[in-house]
């Protein structure tokens, strides 16, 4: 066992925790499951980085503590493993899908494994299944550690899996770069099952998890704060994207909230803002999966398409239509939301962005125009 090295596994493990915890409190303040279960997941791993070099400080030590730090950071390490895994895959479903729900349905059979393997971590108190201390106060692993590493693989499996699933109904998923989690932990377990002595997975998570906290800095630059919809700056990157190809058929619907300005001033500014959330749900659940929603300007909404025609998009106008109808009906606002649409294709060799965005903005006063006709 090398300390030295050890210790500063752990030191970098725990600085990068502690500075991502510290650099994200703006980001994790909001009201997102999702970032209370990462912000669980971090402090399981910034404790686990300084037990992880108490007990490989104490182990073969004699002196009246160390065998009660050795027993209580490894038992601690065997019990954040699991909770660490399940955590991991909550995270990944919650950040996908956003319900509850499934939660519920789903992971009450899913942590099964977890949950044994947190009864085996306490049994090990008073039974040796995991590991023991030998006379010497020096630790030994026994056959049932082995299990730990399998039951991790299992779930980093699972969140594979649930965003491969998720990719192939949705489309692909930005922002969230899975595979420098779940790649850096991987290695590092494999090397501290074959390296007997060295320690690895607690940095290895730290290093993991900092490659989304990046992540998740990029989301937020790309995110309008008030809807939750995708921004302007969003929209230029994914329509430069799309055009590259012109075999992508991008098509593009713009939404304008009618009377958006009566609403304000009869109701205030808070009441208007609530109203423009409305407007990003009613297009989150009329719009088709993998439709893009972004917020253009103001109160202006343009939902961006590939692989679509005309058709296609007429099919999607009176989507949003029936949930628009849907929404004045059932939600018992003070207001009524009224949104006029325009929708074009994007011609390749032809259209550029500015041009694109007044061919929809052209079609969409046409729409209101009549509205205020008939008004």
């Amino acid at each position: 066992m090398n300390l030295m090295a050890v210790a500063v596994a752990d030191y970098i493990g725990f600085v990068l925790v502690v500075a991502m915890l510290v650099s994200s409190k703006i980001r994790r303040a909001a009201p997102r499951d999702e970032f209370k279960i990462l912000t669980i997941i971090a402090f399981l791993s910034a404790i686990a980085c300084v037990l992880d070099f108490l007990t490989f400080y104490c182990d073969g030590k004699t002196f009246f503590l160390a065998r009660i730090i050795n027993h209580f950071g490894n038992t601690y390490s065997f019990v954040a493993n699991p909770v660490f895994a399940m955590s991991w895959c909550i995270y990944t479903d919650l950040k996908l899908y956003q319900s509850r729900a499934r939660i519920k349905r789903v992971y009450k059979f899913v942590m099964i494994p977890g949950l044994i393997l947190l009864l085996l971590a306490l049994a090990n108190i008073f039974v040796p299944i995991v590991y023991y201390l030998d006379e010497n106060n020096v630790y030994h692993r026994l056959s049932g550690s082995y299990l730990y590493f399998v039951i991790e693989f299992f779930y980093l499996m699972w969140s594979v899996v649930t965003l491969k699933k998720y990719e192939e109904r949705f489309d692909k998923v930005n922002f969230f770069p899975m595979y420098l989690m779940i790649g850096p932990i991987v290695l590092g377990s494999v090397l501290q099952v074959i390296f007997y002595g060295i320690s690895l997975i607690w940095v290895s998570m730290a290093i993991g998890l900092t490659c989304i906290y990046m992540a998740l800095q990029n989301e937020f630059s790309y995110q309008d704060t008030l809807t939750g919809l995708f921004n302007r700056a969003y929209l230029d990157y994914l329509l430069d994207k799309y055009t590259k190809n012109p075999e992508n058929h991008v098509g593009g619907i713009m939404v304008d909230v009618d009377y958006f300005k009566e609403i304000n001033d009869t109701y205030g500014h808070h009441v208007g803002d609530e109203a423009l959330i409305d407007v990003a749900r009613i297009l989150l659940f009329g719009k088709p999966d993998k439709a893009i929603a972004m917020r253009f300007a103001g109160d202006e909404f343009i939902l961006l398409l590939k692989d679509c025609n005309v058709e296609y998009l007429k099919k999607v106008v009176t989507s949003i239509r029936e949930e628009l109808k849907l929404f004045n009906e059932t939600e018992n606002r003070q207001y009524q939301i009224s949104l006029s649409l325009g929708y074009t294709l994007f011609e390749y060799g032809k259209d550029d962005s500015d041009s694109f965005f007044k061919k929809m903005d052209d079609n969409m006063y046409e729409e209101k125009k009549l509205k205020h006709a008939k008004r």
